[in-house]
């Protein structure tokens, strides 16, 4: 067997780390001057540091799947030492590396030609379309394909005869002659010694590879990273490989759903019953069915509105037991006169954040579907706050508190009709140039005082435009990082409420103070542009219930509420209802500040108006996972709980089973116009 062959394996395999840190950093860079600097789609860069941290961005995202061809060049190397050609199996697998790596950057090249975009659910068409037509169309010139294959393959031979020199040099230096090897280099336990150092060396390099940081922990780099404000230098910061990763991800989930995931009936009957439609028809348009026409009579002009969603924002925070903390005597604040409205039973339609947002973004059930994922072939729906906002003259912003890359949060706004994203880099920014104090920012984004500082400068910048501002914050988050002290957030009080009652199985004054925090945040930004701006309309309400229910066993209510509050200094806001949930967000909007007569598509139903109308015959609320009456809530699981002193009639039971069927029709109708569009045909098997 071939003398000191560990040796000579660990140090290609670091090599070959090392190889393919250059190769990608090579492509990136062939993407961005060529479709960014050549095509123009770079646009203004502010600085030389924008292109810096989209390298660095692009070191840590590429660092993972570097670590991934690293280590199975690694492996194939331990199942194959046994053979004489093993370096020629490892040379056959930097080739296909290479050459893959060189094809898949190079396509996304292309791809941005043709689409202005990186790799998005487009990339499917191609892939299922007319092939034969692909092919000529690629052939044609119109988009250099030809070019590029040759560019492909010339580049796969320079780097491949770069690793061939590199592979060879190792080789040869250790030497192939025992003796040699015996003279030259060192006696059998210096080379286990330094095999075990180069092992070591090898496994932290790949640790680090895949945890993208010098720590035993990965990291999620789309929160931890600060994007660059650049949009097309942001779209490239991760890479072609990640971009095509979203891309499975989202066809491998959508692909294998089925409208019979959602629903036992078929796509019509579903239709016929949601709609609770008298006659049958062989088609439908669900815009025509999802139509609602505005019955706004006042006459009252709001110009700015405000859709506030807080991370974790919960019901039980409202909880009279906490009024001696304050905990949201902020927000309570705003319900002192008729002015402000709280909606009595307000259910989450999601359990994370990204998920809530679909909700709030789309207008549409939440089916599960990253609905990120397929951003390639999304239209704005009609039922998209932004879609609806843009068409009543609104300019639309979007305010993030963390990292505009997370989720692909930029690019999944700007589908859904907002003009404009502004996240952590230009809230730190802002803050800086105004003197703000610091520290600016904690782990999952910039701190909401600040947010909601660059929310308010911006608009009084802008007040001679209409704007819709949808705000995400994100303080109140584990680890609960926000520098309480500086607000006077009453942490001894705290401790002493926890010390002074047993009923509380947790007792995390930190918890507690950033929810005193967030509330004052929210109402101190209400009020400072309440005074400038009246002609205002503040919609606040949580992204899910926070999981932090310090009493022992959360209930259902506990555990599936959320707040809505709705504020206008201008307005006198009637409810017209009392139960609700997000979905009903977007129309109860719409009816306040839209013309009398507008009409929109909503599955939600307005739970307030500020005109004179009969209250709603609405009594009930579709949630997530779970439906509410005004007496009780129930879950998918039959498990029913009663409120407000609501007493149980017989055939409760039965009424939660048809609700949460209803839950289930309007789930599989969202999924519906999610993967196949709005007309539903009776020749449409169920998929």
């Amino acid at each position: 067997m071939e003398r000191k062959w560990l040796e000579k394996l660990l140090v290609k395999s670091i090599v070959f780390a090392l190889f393919l840190f250059v190769l990608f950093f090579a492509m990136k860079l062939c993407f961005v001057l060529y479709s960014g600097v050549y095509h123009g789609a770079i646009g203004e860069v502010k600085s030389y540091m924008e292109y810096v941290n989209t390298f660095l961005n692009g070191l840590r995202y590429d660092s993972r799947h570097i670590a991934g061809l690293s280590l199975a060049y690694f492996v194939l190397g331990l199942l194959f030492f046994w053979t004489e050609f093993r370096w020629f199996v490892l040379w056959i697998y930097a080739l296909i590396a290479v050459v893959l790596t060189l094809f898949i950057g190079i396509s996304e090249i292309v791809f941005y030609q043709i689409y202005n975009d990186v790799f998005n659910a487009n990339l499917l068409g191609l892939i299922f379309d007319d092939q034969k037509a692909i092919f000529h169309t690629g052939i044609s010139g119109q988009y250099g394909i030809t070019s590029k294959v040759l560019l492909w393959l010339f580049l796969s031979l320079v780097f491949m005869w770069i690793y061939t020199k590199i592979s060879g040099k190792i080789t040869r230096e250790y030497g192939r002659d025992p003796l040699s090897s015996i003279r030259s280099r060192s006696t059998r336990k210096e080379s286990a010694l330094a095999s075990l150092i180069l092992f070591i060396l090898f496994a932290f390099m790949m640790m680090i590879c895949i945890n993208s940081a010098f720590s035993f922990k990965g990291i999620s780099l789309d929160q931890a990273l600060k994007p660059v404000e650049n949009t097309f230098l942001r779209k490239a910061s991760p890479g072609a490989f990640r971009d095509l990763y979203l891309v499975y991800r989202g066809y491998a989930k959508i692909s294998n759903s089925r409208f019979s995931d959602y629903t036992s009936q078929s796509p019509l009957e579903v239709v016929e019953e949601y709609f609770e439609l008298d006659s049958k028809q062989s088609q439908y348009n669900l815009k025509d069915l999802l139509e609602k026409k505005v019955g706004n009579s006042s006459g009252e002009k709001i110009d700015y509105v405000f859709y506030i969603v807080a991370e974790s924002l919960s019901e039980w925070h409202f909880d009279e037991e906490f009024d001696e903390l304050g905990l949201t005597s902020g927000l309570k604040s705003l319900l002192n006169d008729n002015h402000g409205a709280k909606i009595g039973v307000f259910l989450e339609n999601a359990g994370s954040t990204i998920k809530s947002m679909d909700v709030h973004l789309t207008g549409l059930f939440q089916t599960e579907i990253p609905v990120n994922s397929v951003l390639g072939v999304l239209e704005p729906f009609v039922t998209a706050p932004g879609f609806i906002m843009k068409d009543l003259g609104y300019k639309n912003n979007f305010y993030y508190g963390g990292s505009g890359i997370w989720q692909k949060l930029d690019q999944y706004t700007a589908t859904q009709g907002f003009e404009k994203i502004y996240y952590n880099t230009q809230i730190i920014e802002n803050a800086k140039l105004n003197g703000y104090s610091a520290p600016y920012e904690g782990l999952w984004g910039a701190y909401d005082h600040h947010l909601f500082a660059l929310v308010r400068d911006n608009t009084f910048k802008e007040r001679n435009k209409p704007s819709f501002n949808m705000i995400l914050t994100t303080s109140n988050h584990p680890p609960y990082d926000v520098p309480l002290e500086q607000f006077n957030v009453p942490l001894k009080k705290i401790e002493k409420f926890f010390a002074n009652s047993s009923k509380y199985k947790e007792k995390n004054p930190r918890l507690i103070g950033h929810i005193w925090y967030q509330d004052k945040m929210i109402a101190r930004f209400i009020e400072e542009v309440s005074k400038v701006l009246p002609n205002s309309l503040f919609v606040v309400t949580g992204d899910h219930y926070d999981r932090e229910y310090p009493k022992v066993g959360a209930a259902l209510k506990a555990s599936n509420t959320i707040p809505l509050i709705i504020y206008s200094p201008s307005l006198e806001i009637k409810k017209l209802t009392n139960i609700g949930s997000h979905i009903d967000i977007t129309p109860s909007i719409v009816e306040l500040i839209a013309p009398n007569g507008y009409t929109y598509h909503s599955f939600g139903t307005p739970l307030v108006s500020n005109d004179n109308m009969a209250l709603s015959e609405k009594n009930s609320a579709l949630g997530y996972f779970a439906i509410a009456t005004d007496r009780f809530i129930a879950n998918k699981d039959g498990e029913i709980e009663y409120f407000n002193e609501g007493t149980a009639q017989h055939n409760d039971k039965e009424l939660a089973k048809s609700l949460y069927k209803r839950l289930e029709q309007a789930t599989a109708l969202s999924w519906w116009i999610l993967k196949n569009g709005y007309e539903v045909k009776s020749e449409e098997k169920t998929k």
